[in-house]
């Protein structure tokens, strides 16, 4: 009976969904193949269970733009045009004008001087100032030691007085701590044996309260010490303001100035006033600055400034400290705001430091500033080229040219005298033309002033003598062959071939005594002193190992550029070894007899194998030369070769028994009676070799056999000898190579077949397209 309609859409889906779901499982997915393909099928949603109106949802969620409903696309251009910022053009002016803090960021000079004013104590001092007035309130300490010993604190009541016992009162109210001393130490005297020593101090001195007012940071009433002066005030009040008169603080009681301090006399000259001290319900009033100045630049000490209304730039200066050395002080620059407009205003300070009675005003902001001076030496000749000692010379009023060149030592002996240049104006680098001025100096040694080519210099000229050595190449003259050192050396005048051959250090044994080479390329012109170029000439001449020429060739004088080849003799060969190792009856170093000796003739000289060696696995090490670009040197490495000694015993004259060549290393190894089996096997190990047993599935077997993935295609085995021989297969059957004694069997693993980029993306492009056509054939299904 077949199966209903319906029935057969529902199996042809399952079959469909199995098969793909298989497909997946065998093209092994990537995770993120697999996620991508989950995604397309809505949750709650059972493959076996589809209607087409599941599908049409499936469809249409996964075609449609996910938007923001009311998104408005216009708003995001506008708020990327907002993004450009406009360009704001700004006065050429401003970059000129006086930004304070950009030119200096400075504090005011003085202000320092509050800064620790509050720090220390001076109450803590053991002796007060002589002039320090006594006050109602003081501690006065008496000690005595020597005839009597007593020592105590007495406390000034309100008549002024202290009442030491036995002593009687001592007034001392109003007195300066000296004379008050004075006055305790004679009443002490007299009431104490003659050899007792007084000695009288200040404990706790009394306490004062004083108004600090005005430009101050925290004003009010200030707790201090009688010791205190009007500095400490201003500094518990935690300094003056930035608009703080450091220049005019008063000092009040009772309504009355009695001082007016100026904190710059203070740290120019160390005076504070009169010394006045403070007394109780004082008054220290800080008021506005008058002018505030900046000075920028090349001052000894820039900062802000404070300034009197009767000071000027004279007093800026000295406050200052001065100019740096390097100050362009003619031409000071003073920036100020006129009429709410920016000026400035040059000003020549060297009158003004020169010149009593000169001095130029400053007002409340100006800021001057200091430029430095341009530099460059402006006084300076320089010389170059063939003088004893070229560089930069000062030139002094009429100098002349011979004047500067004998203060630079003179002219060196291959000096070229019949030209010189003078090249006007230029030292200075702004000049961008310079003259030229040529000049002879054959008459130099005379140095008259009449010279004509004894001309006057000028500031920034640069003189240059040429030297012989510039007009013409150095001579040289190469040799090449059997000598001790060869190459290049310098020609000189009337070099003979005999000259030559002792700086090359002689001829080696090897030399050809009768064959000596001489290439010329050049001849020497008598008339014109010079030297001509020629065809290639080569001329041949005998020499004697004592380097004694022979009688017509003794005088040759070698020319510019000859080349001398020393030639080599082909019937000198000094001994070339071969070494012998291992299992001979005398091994060790053995010489070539002739060039080519063969291996069966080194073996037989060191007395023939012994019975334990192994004929198979006789080895040949040769002397590998490796050239060193960089340095030109030959570097030697020994490479092993491979060879066959049992055909070469049997036949000697065959190919097998090679021509041992020098620094040759033959070496006989001792009889190896195993077999090594190695690679992918369970048990890798080395094995006895069995006559009886030469095939290599015996001992791989031996080592329990293969392992994972064996690549029985590929086994190899390597014998004594170094020499390997490969798995020869048919079809499926493989000849595997025989076993001898010494050998190793290798047994390579097979690699994995991993998928490669196009098989992936092959794979990947599949998979996408298969839940496109299963609903694709499903719709088509249900309908």
């Amino acid at each position: 009976m077949l199966p209903s309609k319906k029935t057969f859409y529902r199996m042809t889906i399952m079959v469909l969904f199995c098969t793909f779901f298989s497909f997946i499982s065998y093209a092994q997915l990537t995770p993120e193949a697999t996620e991508q393909i989950k995604q397309m099928i809505p949750a709650g949603i059972d493959p076996t269970q589809l209607t087409k109106g599941n599908f049409d949802a499936l469809l249409r969620e996964n075609n449609q733009q996910q938007s923001e409903a009311g998104q408005d696309k216009n708003k995001e251009l506008d708020s990327e045009k907002k993004a450009f910022k406009q360009e704001i053009i700004k006065d050429s002016t401003q970059q000129n004008g006086k930004d304070k803090k950009k030119l200096s960021g400075l504090e005011t000079y003085g202000y320092n001087v509050f800064s620790d004013a509050a720090k220390y104590d001076i109450a803590e001092l053991s002796t007060p100032p002589l002039d320090y007035p006594i006050g109602v309130g003081d501690h006065i300490v008496v000690s005595l030691w020597g005839g009597g010993e007593d020592q105590q604190d007495y406390v000034v009541t309100k008549d002024g007085s202290i009442f030491p016992s036995g002593i009687g009162k001592i007034i001392v109210q109003g007195l300066t701590f000296e004379h008050a001393s004075d006055i305790i130490k004679a009443k002490f005297r007299s009431r104490t044996p003659g050899n007792t020593r007084i000695q009288v101090t200040m404990g706790q001195p009394r306490t004062l309260n004083i108004n600090v007012v005005g430009e101050v940071i925290n004003p009010g009433p200030k707790t201090l010490s009688a010791f205190s002066n009007a500095f400490n005030a201003i500094g518990l009040a935690g300094g003056v303001t930035d608009y703080g008169n450091l220049r005019e603080i008063i000092i009040k009681r009772g309504g009355k100035t009695i001082e007016t301090l100026d904190v710059y006399k203070y740290l120019n000259s160390g005076e504070i006033g009169q010394k006045i001290y403070l007394q109780n319900n004082d008054f220290v009033i800080v008021g506005f600055v008058n002018k505030k100045i900046l000075a920028t630049g090349q001052f000894k000490r820039p900062m802000y400034y404070q300034l009197k209304k009767e000071e000027g730039m004279r007093d800026l200066i000295k406050y200052t400290g001065g100019f740096s050395s390097e100050a362009f002080t003619s031409g000071v620059k003073v920036i100020r705001t006129e009429n709410e407009k920016q000026l400035i205003h040059d000003v020549n300070c060297n009158a003004i430091t020169q010149l009593a009675g000169q001095d130029y005003p400053l007002y409340d902001g100006d800021v001057v500033k200091v430029d430095l001076i341009r530099p460059g030496i402006i006084n300076k000749v320089e010389l170059q080229g063939a003088v004893v000692y070229p560089g930069i010379y000062e030139i002094r009023p009429n100098d002349r040219l011979f004047d500067v060149i004998n203060r630079a030592g003179g002219i060196t002996p291959n000096a070229f005298l019949k030209k010189a240049f003078v090249f006007r104006g230029a030292g200075d680098s702004t000049n961008v033309k310079a003259d030229k001025l040529e000049m002879n100096l054959t008459d130099f040694s005379k140095n008259e002033i009449s010279s004509a080519n004894n001309i006057l210099l000028q500031a920034n000229d640069v003189i240059r003598i040429f030297s012989n050595k510039e007009f013409s190449d150095v001579q040289y003259v190469e040799i090449f062959g059997e000598v001790r050192q060869g190459g290049r050396v310098n020609k000189f005048g009337g070099m003979t071939l005999k000259d030559l051959l002792y700086l090359s250090g002689g001829l080696k044994p090897s030399a050809e005594f009768g064959r000596l080479e001489i290439s010329s390329v050049v001849d020497t012109d008598s008339a014109s002193l010079g030297i001509k170029p020629v065809r290639t000439v080569l001329k041949s001449y005998a020499i004697f190992a004592d380097l004694e020429i022979d009688s017509s060739a003794s005088s040759i004088v070698l020319r510019p550029y000859d080349q001398i080849y020393v030639r080599k003799n082909p019937t000198f060969e000094l001994q070339e070894n071969v070494t012998i190792e291992g299992l001979v009856k005398y091994p060790g170093t053995y010489p070539r007899l002739e060039k080519n000796e063969r291996l069966t003739s080194f073996i037989e000289r060191a007395g023939g194998l012994l019975e334990n060696a192994d004929i198979s696995g006789v080895l040949l090490k040769r002397n590998k030369k490796m050239q060193n670009a960089n340095l030109g040197t030959e570097e030697g490495a020994m490479e092993p070769i491979s060879i066959n000694f049992e055909k070469a015993m049997r036949n000697k004259e065959s190919s097998f028994n090679v021509a041992i060549q020098k620094g040759d290393v033959i070496s006989i190894p001792e009889k190896n009676p195993f077999v090594a089996v190695t690679g992918n096997v369970q048990s890798p190990l080395r094995l006895a070799y069995q006559k009886n047993h030469s095939k290599t599935s015996y001992y791989i077997g031996q080592a329990g056999g293969y392992n994972d993935r064996p690549w029985r295609r590929r086994i190899y085995v390597t014998y004594a000898n170094g020499t390997s021989r490969r798995t020869r297969n048919f079809f499926f059957i493989h000849f595997h190579p025989k076993v001898k004694e010494g050998t190793t069997i290798i047994v390579p693993q097979r690699p994995e077949i991993k998928e490669g980029g196009a098989s992936k993306l092959l794979t990947q492009s599949i998979m996408s397209a298969i839940p496109i056509a299963i609903t694709y054939l499903i719709l088509k299904l249900l309908k």
